[in-house]
């Protein structure tokens, strides 16, 4: 019962977040040639829009948490040990999204260094000549 649950989250999972549209190229093809050939900025465009796309879904999963051991921690009424729980599970959700930040702010800046004519900053779009 668990894994059919389980199996019907991952196919909706796409569908429910619009994982559609990451990638910025469709090749065509046109009298038997290619068009629209996708090239090495359109696999950093790809790399990018991954990358902010986890720093949203992961941003949703970091609020549900903290209102969880937020809960947690209310209805803890006397019990110390759920509520250090509670705590220990806000600081970890906390501390995971700053690394998710952080390799986030690495793998934008690290692509924009691999493309020509792209500039520095979180706020800079990537533009594919």
């Amino acid at each position: 019962m668990k894994q059919s649950y389980f199996s019907l989250v991952l196919f909706l999972f796409p569908l429910l977040t619009k994982a559609a549209g990451l990638v910025p190229c469709e090749p065509s093809v046109l009298n038997g040639k290619i068009v629209n050939e996708c090239g090495f900025c359109q696999v950093g465009s790809l790399i990018k829009n991954v990358a902010d796309w986890i720093g949203v879904v992961s941003g949703f999963i970091v609020v549900l948490v903290i209102i969880y051991a937020g809960l947690r921690m209310v209805y803890s009424i006397g019990n110390v040990s759920a509520k250090t729980d509670a705590r220990r599970l806000i600081s970890t959700a906390v501390i995971g999204y700053v690394i998710i930040l952080g390799s986030w702010m690495l793998v934008d800046t690290f692509v924009k260094f691999l493309i020509p004519g792209s500039s520095y900053g979180i706020n800079n779009p990537l533009i594919c000549p």
